[in-house]
Formats: C-alpha cells, structure tokens, sequence
C-alpha cells in the first residue's frame, strides 16, 4: 500500500493506546480510499479489465496517488499489468487457502 501513513507519536507513555490509534486512523483512511475508487487494496483479488479475456488474481498496488486525483488518472498495478480504476468491469476479493 502506499498511503501516507500519517504519524505515529512515539514520545507518549509506553500504552498501546496510541499505535492502535494510528492502525485505526490508517485502515480509515484505507477504507475511504477503497470507497472513492472502487478498488480492493492489501487483499488478494479477481480483477476483470474492459474488453480483457482473463480476469487476472493478485493484490492490487498504488502505483501513484495525489489527493483529488480523477478515477482515470490513478495508476494502480496488479503483477506487471499497470491500470486505472475505470478500467475495472469487476471486482472480487479472494479467500486465503
């Protein structure tokens, strides 16, 4: 994932109270990502592109992300098959065997 994982505050007591605050902070904005693009990240995946024969399985990546950034303009990367979000006719999320 390349997501700016914000900061975590290492100077405060020796709680857990503050890292499990940054991993939930971290899987919102995940989430919020995931929603805004329609996309599965971390997770093993089906993919089927537009007019492509063979879905393909595999975790998607974020091959570049800036804030506001269009559908049409985000690249992300399954493998060595670089794509964006509105090249996607369907996702599913795959078990782990």
């Amino acid at each position: 994932m390349n997501f700016d994982q914000g900061e975590l505050d290492l100077s405060g007591n020796a709680t857990n109270d503050g890292h499990q605050k940054w991993l939930r902070d971290l899987e919102e904005r995940k989430r919020a990502f995931e929603t805004r693009y329609g996309v599965i990240v971390g997770q093993r995946v089906r993919v089927q592109l537009i007019g492509e024969m063979n879905p393909m399985d595999g975790m998607i990546h974020v091959v570049s992300q800036n804030p506001g950034t269009p559908a049409s303009k985000l690249r992300l990367l399954m493998g060595q098959r670089e794509f964006s979000p509105t090249e996607i006719e369907s996702i599913i999320r795959l078990d782990d065997p």
